[in-house]
């Protein structure tokens, strides 16, 4: 029977079928429609069914042909399937579009303000390298005159405060020349490459070398110094502020020792400076890279507070890492880490 490997649920719908075109209705010849195997399984197919009646016209069974089409249906889900998935990925898409030009306008903004900051900044650097210095030497000028053609007019408290003055400039020219600095690094465009540390040391030893023979410094640097990725000015400017601190913080009447090696570190370059000063209490050792983060009274060691915040400043710009390792009266030790250069 025509029935029998039809889907119960189904029987029914197809005898109508069925009658319906015995009434003379017009129906498709072929009908899909859900089969059974013996196993119970299922599967779907394209039928063509007849009915089968006898003399007196009376329905009797089905006769007819079928195709198992579950493949191409399968096929027909994962289309469907794959084509909703599309359709979700352009929505997400169209989505993440409308983010992105938002993004993209808010970064125009952006950088339509920073520009304007930087033109802002660069307008008060001016200034300040400027017109805030030529007072300070001018102040620094007279008070010095004072000192060298009117001494024998001022008694021991007028040469003192005179000599006040003298210094309080200075120390605010030095200032301002490291604000300077410090404000310079943000806006220096970098473009790393290839540095020789040998190279670079000796550049700031041949600075330092004046300063070195006066504080009778014994500095020793071991080779080899690799190659490191980095911008050279930048770079200079660190190594010289470090080399600077390690002759300065010496206790008095003791002898500078300072030693420069480097190290390989997987893909990085590690410079250590070494010297035989005061050292730094574990507590001080991540502050002292703020600006403005002073230990000790400009009277006892002069400096800006600023010189740190220039060498942690600098790294970051060459995309290293900066640390020191110290202990009080035992001496520091600062490293540097930048990119292997090769």
């Amino acid at each position: 029977n025509m029935l029998d490997p039809i889907a119960p649920e189904q029987r029914p719908w197809l005898m109508e079928r069925m009658q319906q075109r015995r009434r003379g209705e017009l129906l498709p010849d072929i009908v899909e429609a859900e089969m059974v195997r013996k196993d119970g399984s299922r599967f779907t197919a394209l039928v063509a069914p007849a009915g089968l009646y006898d003399d007196k016209g009376n329905f009797t069974g089905f006769i007819g042909a079928m195709i198992d089409i579950s493949p191409r249906k399968e096929l027909e889900q994962r289309l469907q399937d794959r084509v909703a998935e599309v359709e979700q990925l352009n929505r997400t898409l169209t989505t993440l579009l409308a983010d992105l030009q938002t993004t993209n306008r808010d970064l125009e903004t952006m950088t339509t303000q920073l520009r304007e900051a930087n033109e802002e900044l660069e307008a008060f650097a001016y200034s300040v390298s400027h017109d805030l210095r030529a007072p300070l030497r001018a102040m620094q000028g007279f008070a010095q005159a004072l000192l060298e053609d009117y001494a024998g007019h001022l008694d021991p408290v007028g040469q003192d405060y005179a000599q006040r003055i003298v210094k309080a400039a200075q120390r605010m020219d030095a200032l301002i020349q490291d604000l300077l600095a410090y404000s310079r690094l943000s806006r220096t465009q970098v473009t790393p490459q290839p540095i020789p540390l040998s190279a670079a040391v000796s550049e700031v030893l041949r600075y330092l070398e004046e300063e070195c023979q006066q504080r009778e410094a014994r500095v020793t640097v071991t080779e080899p110094l690799p190659l490191v990725q980095g911008y050279q000015p930048i770079l200079i400017q660190v190594l010289s502020n470090l080399l600077s601190n390690a002759l300065k913080y010496v206790p008095t009447g003791k002898r500078p020792f300072i030693r420069i090696r480097a190290e390989e570190r997987d893909t990085w370059i590690r410079l250590w400076v070494e010297d035989n000063g005061i050292g730094i209490a574990p507590e001080h050792q991540a502050r002292i890279f703020r600006i403005f983060e002073r230990l000790h009274d400009a009277e006892t060691y002069p400096g800006t507070g600023i010189g740190l915040a220039i060498v942690r400043k600098g790294i970051e710009r060459l995309g290293g890492r900066v640390g020191v390792e110290s202990v009080p009266d035992e001496g520091s030790r600062f490293w540097i880490e930048l990119p292997k250069g090769s």
